[in-house]
């Protein structure tokens, strides 16, 4: 078969061809051969048609290249078909042409299907895969052409005549249809087209990829060229600004920034396409609406492989939470740190290398260093030295156990002050546990250590004192109970010495000189230099202690400005001294100093303690006195004689015309009293309404009637006459009020001035006299031993509780005048109570009578 022109015309255009370039494709996917192809090599079908397989491949050089028979089996085919397969041509000569093709397209009849679709139409074409001799898959494009013997139509678009002599022609080729010429068999075109297939779909991938992420992005993507275009954007721009895609796609960058902010974005612009490849940066984002969003840009720069800047890109994130956030936080942090800054006490913070990170400026006050100076300065730099190891062993227990501590220490200040301190400190931790170091608040503590000292000397104080009162009680003259004062102040530990002076009354009023009487722990010179420092007036009398009747304190007489104090105080060891006035019911007795040890001694509390032991010292010498006149032989006994209506019994007496006789008086407080009254010649009903009525009478009971005798209980409040005498040691002996007129009698110890005590009950009652003054020679009888023992034993509450009883008819018989409810009420305590002291009372009386062999005489 000799080379001819193919008689199909449309071969020019749709088979392949020779070309200039070998590596193009046609438009079929064939691509054309190169210009020195291989020589021609004959393939002949079985039906003894040769067809030149070589001529083929020269024309499809880059393809592989088999022919199939009619029934669609390999007949030949060239190298490349073996390299793509991966079959030797015996394996594959003779085999179906499905072979090549993976099951499920087997499954499926696809080669089939390409057989007979080239068939009918005259060319096929198929992208798949074929499956190689070893299992392998390839990805191809094929061509199948049908091949017909030649009809002389010329209408073959492809025609190949290399029949040697006496052989018919073939035509291959689209336009060589069913109709065209007898199927004489198939050319099959593959070109490998795997590595394409494989970089085709990374890429297609890639980009599925890239858009998914683009799409699912919370945050506002966007694209912009190089000349601002809005280039790309995902679904949250439109949604975030409101703008629809045709608005976007017109508008450039700066249009979605307040105005105030655009300028700002323009130059993170310029540096991302010219400077910086990433640049963030913040602005508020402008809605179509106008709204103001602020937002944080994250954008990058667009490059392709030569480098060329194609524009930007990047990620627009909302940031209004976190700009809420940072506001809340600075909110907060605004908020602690002014918190921080007026807190009063210490605010500290140690990292875990016990260095100072953190304080307040009232930590900078305190100390005294400034900031540079306090930057990591150890905790205990700041403790006094004897505080240290217990400071060192809370530290610990925070750091090591996590305990939160309470602990107390003196703070050590740059200039060596030492300051009474409380600490509360934790363990700083983070979210995850582990120790950043501790923080805690300081508290001065120094007035509390003052309450807590003054508290402690109170304690010590108050039990001097009791010491002294049990000593007062036991003591039976005026000067035991003075030494047993001073005494007992001398020798407690707080104090360093006592001394008491005795005033003069027999002196001008205007001014009270004092003697010392009693004295322990100072000698008689250091007497004389107390008193003219802190007792005699010098500038003010009127400031004396007898004048105010108040307590003065002298403290931190140690660093005293006036020279006589400071000197003696050094010299003598006492920090401050304590001037006591003793008083009772306002008349001057004498005068207590006491000095303590401490400098910071007699505060307010000790104050108001000493005043009242002062008005308990005089008190007890008025008692004493009152019970000295049961036991002398000999005393002053005064009568008076009285109209003076401000004494309750007189005016008693001339509101209801009776005769009224005083029994006995009881006293319960300075200003109430009880009086036992026998009232003769008047209607009972009329006393008590009388009585009932009066202003200083508070109770009335009527206790019993003996003929025309009634028996009274009356408790009289306010300034008595008996309150008066009290003051003096005297009492009253007998009182009779006949139309209101008294006869009174008083009694007086000899050693009281009786100047006095008259002069102070005519000034105090105008209308009352000075009849008579004698002195009374008192038998001395057993009874008086009796009745000294019988004073010792008996407390006060006691006595009284038994006098209320004999007084108000308790122990009458058959029918008792008062129950024990009637007197516990008069003396205000429990009927328990009442009872009690008076069993007490009863004990006492009998066993002071039996012990004593009275009975023997009478």
């Amino acid at each position: 078969m000799t080379d001819s022109p193919s008689k199909c015309d449309d071969s020019a255009t749709d088979s392949p061809s020779e070309s200039d370039d070998s590596t193009s494709e046609s438009p079929s996917g064939i691509g054309d051969g190169p210009d020195d192809a291989d020589p021609p090599e004959d393939a002949v079908f079985p039906n003894g048609i040769d067809l030149d397989v070589r001529q083929l491949s020269a024309l499809v050089s880059n393809h592989a290249v088999w022919l199939l028979d009619a029934d669609g089996r390999v007949a030949t085919w060239n190298e490349r078909a073996a390299a793509l397969t991966g079959y030797d041509e015996d394996e594959i000569v003779g085999t179906q042409y499905r072979v090549f093709f993976p099951s499920e397209s087997r499954e499926t009849g696809r080669p089939e299907q390409l057989l007979e679709r080239a068939r009918a139409e005259g060319r096929a074409e198929d992208d798949g895969w074929r499956r190689r001799n070893d299992g392998d898959r390839r990805w191809v494009r094929e061509v199948v052409a049908p091949i017909r013997d030649d009809d002389g139509d010329g209408n073959g678009d492809a025609a190949v005549d290399r029949s040697r002599e006496g052989s018919s022609s073939v035509r291959v080729g689209v336009g060589c249809g069913e109709e065209s010429g007898h199927l004489r068999g198939y050319a099959i075109f593959v070109h490998d087209r795997t590595t394409e297939y494989e970089r085709e779909r990374e890429l297609r991938e890639e980009k599925a990829f890239t858009q998914s992420v683009f799409e699912a992005q919370p945050d506002i993507v966007y694209a912009f060229d190089a000349d601002g275009n809005y280039a790309e954007w995902n679904d949250r721009v439109p949604e975030v600004t409101g703008y629809d895609e045709a608005e976007l796609a017109d508008m450039a960058p700066l249009e979605f920034v307040a105005p105030e902010h655009r300028e700002r974005i323009a130059a993170a612009i310029t540096r991302v396409l010219e400077e910086d490849t990433h640049v963030t940066a913040e602005a508020d984002l402008l809605t179509k609406d106008g709204t103001r969003l602020p937002y944080e840009f994250n954008s990058a720069r667009i490059t392709d492989e030569t480098g060329t800047v194609l524009g930007f890109t990047g990620i627009g994130r909302d940031v209004s939470d976190r700009k809420a956030r940072e506001r809340e936080l600075r909110e907060e942090k605004a908020l602690t740190e002014s918190v921080f800054e007026a807190q009063p006490d210490l605010l500290y913070a140690y990292d875990t290398d016990r260095g100072l990170i953190h304080w307040n400026d009232r930590f900078e006050q305190l100390t005294g260093y400034d900031t540079d100076e306090l930057e990591g300065m150890n905790p205990l730099e700041f403790i006094a030295p004897p505080d240290r190891e217990h400071i060192e062993r809370a530290i610990e227990r925070i750091m090591d156990d996590g305990e939160r501590v309470t602990e107390e220490g003196r703070v050590l200040t740059k200039d060596g002050e030492h300051i009474p301190y409380e600490f509360n400190s934790a363990r700083i931790t983070d979210e995850t546990g582990a120790v950043l170091g501790f923080t805690g608040v300081g508290r001065d503590i120094t007035d509390r250590k003052i309450r807590e000292r003054e508290l402690e000397r109170l304690e010590r104080l108050n039990a001097t004192i009791r010491t002294i009162d049990e000593t007062m009680v036991a003591a039976e003259t005026r000067d035991e109970i003075e030494s047993a004062i001073v005494e007992a102040f001398a020798a407690a530990d707080a104090y360093r010495f006592a001394i008491i002076g005795r005033v003069d009354t027999g002196v001008a009023p205007d001014r009270l000189p004092w003697e010392p009487q009693a004295r322990a722990g100072i000698d008689a010179d250091g007497v004389e230099n107390v008193r003219s420092s802190f007792v005699d007036p010098t500038d003010d009398p009127d400031e004396s202690p007898f004048e105010t009747g108040t307590v003065h304190c002298y403290r931190h007489l140690r660093e005293s400005d006036v020279d006589e104090r400071r000197t003696d105080a050094r010299d003598r060891d006492y920090g401050s001294v304590a001037v006591v006035p003793i008083v009772a019911s306002g008349r001057a007795y004498g005068v207590l100093v006491v000095a303590a040890r401490e400098s910071a001694a007699f505060a307010d509390r000790e104050r108001e303690v000493l005043q009242e032991f002062g008005g308990t010292i005089g008190h007890a010498i008025n008692a004493m006195a009152v019970r000295r006149l049961l036991y002398l032989d000999t005393v002053v006994e005064l009568e008076f004689e009285s109209t003076d209506r401000q004494d309750v019994c007189i005016d008693l007496s001339a509101r209801t015309g009776c005769r009224l006789s005083l029994e006995h008086v009881l006293p319960l407080t300075d200003e109430r009293y009880v009086y036992y009254v026998t009232v003769g010649d008047a209607d009972p009903e009329r006393i008590r309404s009388v009585a009932g009525d009066h202003g200083s009478i508070s109770e009335v009971r009527r206790i019993d009637t003996t003929g025309d005798d009634s028996h009274w209980e009356f408790v009289v409040q306010g300034p008595t006459i008996t309150g008066l005498l009290a003051d003096y040691g005297a009492r009253m002996r007998s009182e009779v009020v006949e139309d209101g007129v008294a006869s009174c009698v008083v009694q007086v110890s000899p050693d009281v001035e009786v100047r006095d005590v008259v002069e102070t009950m005519t000034s105090v009652y105008p209308e009352m006299r000075l009849v008579s003054k004698r002195t009374d020679e008192q038998a001395v009888e057993p009874r008086g031993d009796f009745r000294r023992r019988l004073e010792r034993e008996l407390t006060t509450k006691q006595r009284t509780a038994l006098e209320a009883a004999y007084y108000g008819g308790y122990f009458e018989w058959p029918t008792r005048n008062s129950d024990a409810s009637e007197i516990a009420d008069r003396l205000g305590i429990a009927r328990q109570t009442f009872h009690q002291h008076l069993r007490v009372a009863q004990e006492k009386l009998l066993t002071a009578y039996l012990d004593s062999g009275e009975t023997s005489n009478g």
